[in-house]
């Protein structure tokens, strides 16, 4: 409290000189000074007194009356306006003021004789008054609310810079002694700053002070010796406070001979002395150093460099992961080859097999392979045929000739149809194994494609200007959170999040769910604390996290009812909301009916609520879930899925249905049906995906079954029937049209559950 008391005692001093700066009998700066500081509600006080007074030691009483009123109007149109609680900006009381005193100066000015050049000059002053807020309050921000050490941007230096100038041309002159308190109090300013902030703060302030007594002097060319003066402070401030002084006071000599003779009068030199010493018994607390360009050019480039160069680096290996990834699963695809039927190779295989094995112990070996090969040739090229034909070989397939020659002609068919049946069964291994690859393959294939999406959201992760942090850093520490460090970070789908270091003020009990209605208004979009946030702001440094709302809020409602007979369900279901703004429902309905069906559409929902967990998009979840079930067993296990992706904020929901019953979107006085065809997953290695798009409004409402609820009702147009029960139910909360809707079908049905029935409905509403 000490020390912003002693910033509001500077700022209602400020007041008062720079409402001494009036020119061709107006005085815009000091209204514009007065909208600027009353725009901080901590310092409102006495400013309206101390800007008054300033008034009243240079301007007649007539003015000051009139600039009193202008300031007592906009007091009392920011008092209504803040009363219907809304905020004010600085355009809004920059253009209020500038509007008042118009419309003041217009007034006057029609009473006076040369009235076109007081109403011009009028709104002249408008003009100047709407510049003046705006510039005025980046330096007042500063003064009320820098921290020891903190640097200045562009802004706040030219609006310092700015005051500087007019609190010298505010000044008095006394002509009655040889001695200017106008220059002392330039050349001390430009010293202090041009040593304090380096040589780009004091060259500027060096011209702001140098159009100051060049107007008092009428001399141009003291602007350009004022902005080097400032330089020159900046340039040897290195070498200590003294040699920046001596450097100062030779450098002004020396230029003041050159180029502005007139100044080496007396009063100038006694003005350029008592500035330098003044600067030389400050005490060091108040002219510490700080390094703008060092600050901005060295540590946060080799930050910034550092950062990206670690981002770079990431994003590449995980690119050179994803390569690996996609090498592996071609490999694994270009072994996973697979075979229908045997071919002749394997049939000739086979017959040489039983040839060697049979006939060559045979006594009519040599008859048969001999004498009669050509013979014996042509029959076993028959007998190809037939097992190619056929998978096995008969009798009747077995040429006459060969038939009656052949004397062990029942063991020669046994033996071949063994080996057949054999080989077949050789044959579905293989294939089996490749299926297995393939699944590999695919696996692979989409952890790669994970990889490169993630590489993705890691290379846009942007960060926002420092401008607009800033100006968060300003505006919460108005509202008692005095913020450390803050970073402002925008995804890849444009919503930002916000992560601040920051504590509240002595006393002070500020919930993080406050601090975000804060955030709200400074950034104009709805902001929330992030899950896992804590609930209230510390009393020490802690870190806090902020996300973008959601447009759109979502109330669920389940029902679900047992087959009869059977203790458990074969249905699961699943709600879950991502940080990414997208709310997920999931319906899973596994084969049959009891323990197996549960445990097999459990496995899936919770598989599919890992992987959108994690990050991974909705098609590569389901692809890695079927290749998991192809996999899975010799047996058959398989489950539809039924999914709806909505997203929050732009209220757009994917529906996938993957042997899924269909879907009803109720919305005014209408209900729309998604319907689906595909097979469930964990039937083929690649599993049909059935996508679509469809844009959900305020008070829509979708319902998702499983086929156990459309089973039950009594006609072909199953979807139909369901439509109308919709329409005729007036329900609007989520959770009883479920139970509704399973009462209806269970009616439909004898009040029996022929099947496993589970019902999900979900209202969607604007926030």
């Amino acid at each position: 409290m000490k020390q912003i008391d002693k910033r509001m005692i500077l700022v209602n001093v400020l007041g008062v000189m720079i409402a001494r700066s009036a020119f061709f009998g107006i005085n815009p700066l000091a209204l514009g000074f007065f909208a600027a500081v009353y725009l901080e509600k901590k310092v409102r006080g006495y400013i309206f007194l101390s800007v008054l007074a300033g008034m009243a030691t240079r301007m007649p009483l007539i003015d000051v009356a009139k600039y009193g009123l202008s300031m007592l109007a906009i007091m009392l149109v920011t008092a209504l306006i803040e009363n219907q609680g809304k905020k004010i900006t600085v355009g809004i009381i920059a253009s209020l003021s500038a509007v008042v005193i118009t419309i003041m100066g217009i007034t006057k000015g029609m009473l006076m004789v040369n009235s076109d050049y007081y109403i011009i000059l009028a709104i002249l002053e408008g003009v100047v008054v709407f510049a003046a807020t705006g510039i005025f309050e980046r330096g007042i921000d500063y003064i009320l609310y820098s921290k020891k050490g903190q640097v200045l941007n562009n802004e706040q230096i030219i609006s310092l810079s700015i005051i500087v100038g007019v609190f010298v041309y505010a000044i008095p002159r006394y002509d009655t002694i040889n001695f200017s308190f106008v220059e002392t109090g330039a050349y001390f300013l430009v010293l202090l700053l041009g040593y304090k902030y380096g040589a780009g703060t004091g060259s500027i302030a060096g011209a702001a002070c140098g159009i100051v007594l060049g107007i008092q002097n009428n001399t141009i060319s003291v602007i350009g010796t004022m902005c080097i003066l400032g330089i020159l402070a900046g340039m040897f401030r290195e070498v200590g406070r003294i040699g920046a002084a001596i450097a100062f006071l030779l450098g002004a000599l020396v230029f003041q001979y050159l180029y502005s003779k007139n100044m080496m009068e007396l009063s100038s030199l006694r003005a350029l002395s008592s500035s330098t010493i003044l600067f030389l018994l400050l005490p060091s607390s108040l002219i510490y150093k700080i390094d703008i360009g060092e600050r901005e050019n060295g540590e946060n480039k080799e930050d910034i460099f550092i950062k990206d160069n670690i981002q770079s680096i990431a994003v590449g290996k995980l690119k050179e992961f994803s390569e690996s990834f996609k090498k592996l699963s071609y490999t694994f695809q270009t072994i996973s080859e697979k075979k229908s039927i045997l071919n002749r190779q394997d049939i000739d295989r086979i017959f040489d097999d039983v040839s060697e094995k049979l006939c060559k112990k045979c006594s009519k070996c040599d008859f048969c392979w001999k004498k009669e090969f050509y013979d014996t040739y042509k029959a076993a090229f028959s007998m190809l045929s037939s097992a190619e034909r056929n998978g096995y070989i008969m009798e009747g397939d077995v040429p006459d000739a060969f038939l009656n020659r052949c004397i062990n002609m029942k063991e020669f068919l046994q033996e071949t149809n063994k080996s057949l049946e054999l080989a077949k069964i050789n044959l579905n291994w293989k294939n089996r194994m490749a299926d297995s690859r393939e699944a590999i393959a695919l696996q692979l294939s989409e952890v790669a494609n994970i990889l490169d999406d993630f590489s993705l959201d890691l290379y846009d992760t942007v960060s926002v200007s420092e401008t607009m942090e800033e100006y968060i850093i300003h505006k919460m520490r108005i509202n008692h959170i005095e913020v450390k460090q803050i970073a402002i970070l925008e995804k890849r789908n444009k919503k930002q999040e916000i992560y601040m270091e920051a504590k509240t003020e002595k006393g002070r009990c500020i919930t993080t769910r406050e601090a975000a209605g804060m955030l709200s208004e400074i950034l104009l979009k709805r902001m929330k604390p992030k899950d896992g946030t804590k609930n209230v702001i510390a009393k020490e440094y802690d870190t806090i996290a902020f996300v973008e709302d959601t447009n759109y809020k979502a109330l669920t409602g389940i029902a679900r009812a047992t087959k009869i007979g059977e203790r458990i369900s074969g249905d699961n279901y699943s709600f879950i909301t991502l940080p990414s703004g997208e709310m997920i429902m999931t319906l899973s309905d596994g084969m049959g009916s009891g323990v197996k069906a549960c445990t097999e559409s459990q496995s899936v929902i919770e598989l599919l609520e890992q992987f959108m967990e994690a990050g991974f998009k909705e098609e590569s979840a389901i692809k890695l879930i079927n290749s998991i079930l192809v996999l899975k067993s010799e047996e058959e296990s398989f489950s539809t899925v039924d999914m709806g992706i909505l997203n929050l904020y732009t209220g757009v929901c994917d529906f996938i249905k993957i042997g899924a019953a269909s879907t009803f979107i109720i919305r005014d006085n209408h209900v729309e049906t998604i319907t689906s065809a595909s097979m469930p997953i964990g039937v083929f290695n690649q599993v049909d995906f059935e996508g679509i798009s469809k844009k959900i409004y305020d008070g829509d409402y979708i319902v998702m079954v499983t086929d156990g609820v459309l089973e039950c009702l009594p006609i072909e147009e199953k979807e139909a029937y369901m439509e109308k029960i919709l329409m005729d139910s007036k329900i609007t909360n989520a959770g009883e049209l479920a139970n509704y809707i399973l009462e209806k079908a269970i009616e439909q049905n004898n009040h029996t559950a022929k099947d496993d029935m589970t019902v999900m409905v979900a209202g969607i509403w604007k926030k």
